[in-house]
């Protein structure tokens, strides 16, 4: 049986007053925008930041070339005379110890090689790479801070350096720089050699620790996560939804 009619107009308008009265019903119509675009801006904003380390690697270049380091030259100018001669070998690798030229560019003598490395340093403070190499007709060094540039080392030598497999020997040179965590960094090394070239090993240590190989493991707790370029197409997006917030506000 159903209620007289005057009871279910009643009912009606009870209904209607609480739909009028619910929450959805009382938010202003660019609340749930604003929500979205902070939730999305958020999110978008950690996405943006970093990634997690890269495994540190090397490049290795060899070319062929007889040229001799002279006191005049400068870490560009030996970079320029090894990219204008003949290539022999790219390559990446994951540690420096044991480089032979015989494996990797399959000569040894009359030739350069370039080995670099870019990476973000996860510790503030001394870091020291240690070089033993075979550069018989001499070479260079040089650390670059990516972001701005900058130059914070240079080391340019005509010496006939061969380190004779021996961390004790003279020849063994280092790079020492002081680096901030969460900045990235690129070094880079270049050396020529005329004949009967031998092993090249590289050792490091952060803040005095005993110096070990330098390999990516061994490198990975002093390595920090890599920044990653701000995406145009994200931003875009984020713009966009400050946009519409800002429209629902104003339709409210």
């Amino acid at each position: 049986m159903q209620p007289p009619l005057r009871d279910r107009d009643c009912m009606h308008t009870r209904i209607q007053t609480l739909a009028l009265k619910s929450p959805a019903a009382e938010r202003p119509p660019g609340a749930l925008v604003l929500l979205l675009a902070a939730i999305l801006f958020a999110v978008g904003t950690a996405l943006l930041g970093s990634k997690p380390a890269d495994a540190l690697s090397f490049q290795l270049d060899f070319r062929t070339s007889t040229y001799q380091t002279v006191g005049t030259d400068t870490y560009a100018s030996l970079l320029l005379q090894h990219q204008g001669e003949t290539l022999l070998s790219s390559q990446t690798v994951n540690a420096l110890d044991g480089i032979s030229s015989v494996t990797y560019a399959g000569t040894n003598q009359n030739y350069s090689t370039l080995i670099t490395t870019t990476f973000t340093a996860g510790v503030t403070g001394t870091y020291e790479f240690q070089v033993g190499t075979d550069w018989g007709r001499g070479g260079a060094t040089q650390a670059v801070h990516v972001g701005s540039g900058t130059v914070l080392d240079e080391f340019v030598t005509t010496d006939d350096i061969w380190w004779g497999n021996s961390w004790s020997n003279p020849d063994v040179f280092s790079t020492v720089l002081s680096l901030t965590a969460g900045e990235t960094y690129t070094i880079g090394w270049i050396g020529f050699e005329g004949c009967c070239g031998g092993n090249v090993n590289f050792r490091f240590s952060v803040n005095g620790s005993a110096p070990a190989d330098l390999t990516d493991t061994n490198f990975a707790p002093f390595e920090g996560p890599t920044p990653i370029p701000e995406p145009r197409s994200a931003m875009l997006l984020m713009l966009g939804l400050v946009g519409l917030a800002h429209a629902g506000r104003r339709r409210a």
